[in-house]
């Protein structure tokens, strides 16, 4: 091949949108643009740096929403590859806007606003929305059934699901007084969270530990956005702010979720088997999470639900040693 033939066949990957394409530069000030605003929401929220009746009240997490929401959704229609995924995943991100602009519109100026309101449905309706959007990217990544590969990502969501319980879920139980259709919002979002959070923890096993920055954008913006729920749920549960507001870690996640969808198309990024200590990261730190709860248990007293988690990963770890374990050549014979 030639070096002028080259040169046009490279020059047409690059224009041609989810084939090797990068995303355009006009969206590059528009990052930037973003993640000003998002800090300027931070210094806002944590140090009290500009005035309440400025940008900041008339719903700046509202626009910055809206904005991950298009950005989302354009990328679903800018390519061929991931482009289901990432319209499901934008639609979850539309909801979630709408449900925070309608919010702002309507309860901003109220000092004792109901809980839940008529939006929560549009916020919870954000995490089956993506749970459906992450499942389409993994078909897209993910070519063949490996069992083995399935329990790393199960292990690792269940050392999240532990500390989770007695840092988020557990509080929320101390301080909820009764059954109320309240309590039950209120246990949602981090339930739901944890999930999530250990869903896309779950992909990095399941990736062999090469997930790519499409998947390490999409963690972050996900833990960003249990860490703002995870507080909101405890101090919703208490009947106050405590500690100050943190909707910039909503803002900031959204934006980073929104990005992941620029960040490479599905199947440009590829995994290989797992070797050496990559290879047993998962079980060995399963039980080592396992041991560090019993423990602990022999000094402090615990909850059924840590217990419960404990045994789970136990029967994981065992169930990976069998699957991963050596085999001679004549177990491989048909």
């Amino acid at each position: 091949m030639s070096i002028s033939d080259a040169e046009s066949e490279a020059a047409t990957a690059e224009h041609r949108p989810g084939l090797g394409a990068r995303e355009p530069t006009v969206l590059v000030p528009v990052w930037w643009l973003l993640g000003v605003l998002v800090l300027a929401e931070a210094l806002h929220e944590l140090f009290g740096v500009g005035s309440p009746g400025a940008v900041f009240g008339l719903g700046i997490q509202g626009f910055l929403l809206v904005a991950a929401t298009i950005l989302c959704l354009a990328r679903a229609f800018y390519g061929p590859k991931g482009g289901r995924a990432w319209l499901w995943i934008g639609a979850g991100l539309g909801c979630w806007a709408v449900g925070t602009v309608g919010w702002d519109v309507l309860y901003s100026s109220n000092p004792n606003p109901p809980f839940p309101s008529v939006f929560d449905p549009l916020w919870l309706a954000w995490y089956p929305l993506i749970g459906w959007g992450m499942a389409l990217l993994i078909n897209e990544r993910v070519k063949r059934f490996e069992l083995h590969r399935w329990m790393d990502g199960l292990a690792v969501m269940l050392v999240v699901i532990t500390p989770a319980v007695a840092l988020i879920v557990q509080p929320v139980a101390n301080h909820t007084a009764d059954n109320s259709l309240a309590a039950v919002v209120d246990f949602s979002y981090p339930i739901l969270d944890v999930l999530m959070v250990g869903g896309v923890l779950g992909v990095c096993g399941l990736l062999g530990w090469r997930p790519g920055r499409t998947w390490v954008l999409l963690g972050v913006g996900c833990v960003l956005i249990a860490l703002a729920d995870g507080v909101f749920s405890v101090q919703q549960a208490r009947g106050g702010l405590i500690g100050g507001d943190y909707d910039f870690l909503w803002s900031g996640g959204a934006l980073l979720i929104a990005g992941a969808a620029w960040a490479s198309a599905p199947g440009d990024e590829t995994h290989g088997e797992a070797y050496g200590w990559r290879a047993i990261l998962l079980p060995v730190a399963a039980q080592l999470c396992a041991a560090g709860i019993q423990v602990y248990a022999l000094f402090f007293s615990i909850g059924r639900s840590e217990r419960l988690v404990t045994l789970i990963v136990l029967v994981v770890a065992t169930v990976q040693i069998v699957i991963s374990r050596p085999r001679a050549p004549s177990d491989d014979a048909p």
